[in-house]
Formats: structure tokens, C-alpha cells, sequence
């Protein structure tokens, strides 16, 4: 009997353990991602990019918003990290800060990718980069060729509304965008640089400037909320303004391709006239799988060596039509618009 009880107990422990095993097998992969900012148009839809494609392949996904805020984000780094997540993609606000935490990260075994931020120091780990350069240096020469052509023998006044210390926006995106525009106007006037991420702050600088030096005629913005606020801020003083997009008294561009940029460039009364539009939907689905293969064993998570670099895409009112930008929107962006009858055409 005893010998009976033995067998029995036995089996009944192995059938308990196989369960276990077979329940922890049958757990999906859980990966955090700390945001930039979600404020942001672009960041919101890299979220929702990212939510999909993680649903499609049965992973758990926690996104925090980071605010633009390093505190915040260290916070959420290490909120995740006490949760004991398989892998955390994140997009530093200030680089050094959010190092501190990738080491911690990896101090817990657990593997972090990076979105954008590419690391420069003695704390590795691989990234997702935007190739936004070439794509900036592009727009700014397709801006200073229909500058010339529709201001002949005027010379730029350039503002741009863009934050040095967030380096890989104000180089990529805006001193690129200017490399590009000093290639038709050598000897541009750069009037002015500052401002934020936010649509009320780039709204008053240019506001500000405008008092200061009406005759400004090109503005770029490093993200929409920048692009945004200042083609608000043209509009209201009566500025702002084209015909059949050839523009009246300045030309705004900027950097994201979000619903409302698209809208304003591809109106024929607007003096908004450009975008570099980034691809959420592939950003995001390259962040996730290089973050598998991470996972998986397939790159170390300290190599530097594989970095994946995804170029951004310029879409401008002349050179893009209705047609093409909605089914970029909806490839991308996953927005279905009818743009024609947004802008009632």
C-alpha cells in the first residue's frame, strides 16, 4: 500500500511540475516601452503602431509616457524593472540620464533597446535610429529652390523653433534642414533658434519674433507641435497665407507627418508647405523585432553593431498629390483620410 501511495504521490509531483512548466511556457513575452512624450502626434501613433503589432504577435505591452521629463522617465524605467519584464524599448529626453537606468536595466537581465538614441559611452545596448538627415537636407533644398522661385531676389530670413539639447532632433532634423537651405541661399539669415516640443511655446515665440522682425519668411519647426504653433501664430497676425500653394509672405515646415501637418500642407491656401514625415508603423515594428531577436539570443544586448536605420520621407505641396499622401497616412500612420473634403475642395 505504502509502495502504492509512493507512485502515487510521485506522479501527482511530476504532474504538478509539467503544469508549471507547461503555464510558464504558455506566458507571453512582456515588453515595456518608455516614451519620449505622448503628447507628441508622432509619439501617440508609435504607440498605437506598437500596441497593434504586439497584439498580433501575443506579447503583453506596457507603454509610460516619459513627458519629456528624465525624472520620468527614470521612474518609469525602473517601475518596469521591478515588474521583471522580458525587454523595455525606450527614447531618452536627455541621453546620459537614461543610461543610468538602461545599465540598471541590464544589471537586472533585462535587455533594453533603443529608440533613436544611439549609445556614444561605456553603457552599450542596440537602437532603432530614424535616418532623419538626408531627409532634412532634401527638404531644405526643395524649400529653397520654390523660395527662389516664388520670392525672386529676396534673401531667407530663416527662425527656426528647435532645443540644441535635444541633440538628435536639433541636428538630424533642424541643422540639416538648414545645411539643405544654405545649398540655394549660402548667405541665408538664420534671424533666430529656440523654443520647445510644445504648440503655446513655439506659438509665442513666433509671436515674439514676428514684433521684432516682421520680414522673417521661412520657419522650420523640429516637430509638430513646433510647425503647428507657429503657422497659428502666422494666422493670427493675418500672415500664413498662399494661393494655389504659391505662398504670399513666408514658407513653414516641419518634422513628423502628422494628421493635422498633412492637412495644412496639402491646402492651397496655406503657406505651410512642407513636412518630413516619419513612419510610425515601421518604426515601431523594427523597435519590437530587434527587441525579439534580443530576447531571443539572436543579438547580444550590450552589441552595437546591428543597429537598424529607418529614413523618414518628405512630403511637400508640390511635389506630393492628395492621392499618394492619403495612402501614406494609411500605410503608416494607419489614418484614414479623405483630405479633399477635410479641406473642402
Amino acid at each position: 500500500m505504502k509502495k502504492v501511495l509512493t507512485i502515487l504521490l510521485t506522479l501527482a509531483l511530476c504532474l504538478s511540475l509539467f503544469v508549471v512548466a507547461a503555464a510558464e511556457e504558455d506566458d507571453p513575452i512582456v515588453i515595456g516601452q518608455v516614451f519620449w512624450g505622448l503628447h507628441d502626434s508622432y509619439q501617440h501613433a508609435h504607440q498605437v503602431q506598437t500596441q497593434k503589432y504586439c497584439d498580433e504577435l501575443g506579447i503583453e505591452y506596457i507603454p509610460i509616457d516619459g513627458q519629456m521629463k528624465p525624472e520620468v522617465q527614470a521612474a518609469g524605467m525602473e517601475d518596469l524593472i521591478a515588474r521583471g519584464v522580458d525587454g523595455i524599448i525606450c527614447q531618452a529626453y536627455d541621453q546620459a540620464s537614461m543610461e543610468l537606468s538602461i545599465q540598471a536595466a541590464q544589471d537586472a537581465g533585462i535587455p533594453v533597446v533603443s529608440f533613436v538614441n544611439v549609445s556614444s559611452g561605456d553603457v552599450l545596448y542596440p537602437s532603432v535610429e530614424m535616418a532623419e538627415e538626408a531627409g532634412a537636407i532634401e527638404m531644405g533644398r526643395i524649400v529653397g529652390e520654390k523660395f527662389k522661385e516664388n520670392f525672386p531676389d529676396t534673401n531667407v530670413k530663416l527662425v527656426t523653433i528647435s532645443d540644441p539639447s535635444v541633440e538628435w532632433a536639433h541636428n538630424q532634423r533642424t541643422m540639416a534642414f538648414v545645411r539643405g537651405l544654405q545649398e540655394v541661399f549660402p548667405d541665408l539669415e538664420h534671424v533666430f533658434n529656440g523654443g520647445k516640443s510644445d504648440r503655446e511655446i513655439a506659438y509665442s515665440t513666433v509671436e515674439d519674433v514676428l514684433q521684432r522682425d516682421p520680414e522673417v519668411n521661412v520657419i522650420f519647426g523640429y516637430d509638430a507641435e513646433n510647425g503647428l504653433g507657429a503657422i497659428a501664430a502666422l494666422e493670427a497676425s493675418g500672415r500664413g497665407q498662399a494661393e494655389d500653394y504659391v505662398c504670399k509672405t513666408e514658407m513653414v515646415v516641419s518634422v513628423d507627418g502628422s494628421t493635422d501637418e498633412i492637412l495644412k500642407v496639402m491646402d492651397p491656401n496655406s503657406s505651410y508647405v512642407a513636412t518630413l514625415a516619419l513612419r510610425p508603423s515601421e518604426n515601431a515594428r523594427a523597435c519590437v523585432d530587434m527587441m525579439l531577436k534580443v530576447i531571443n539570443g539572436e543579438i547580444d544586448m550590450y552589441d552595437t553593431t546591428q543597429n537598424v536605420k529607418i529614413p523618414s520621407f518628405v512630403i511637400d505641396c508640390w511635389n506630393m498629390d492628395i492621392a499618394s499622401t492619403e495612402q501614406f497616412m494609411l500605410e503608416e500612420w494607419e489614418i484614414e483620410i479623405d483630405i479633399a473634403a477635410e479641406l473642402g475642395l
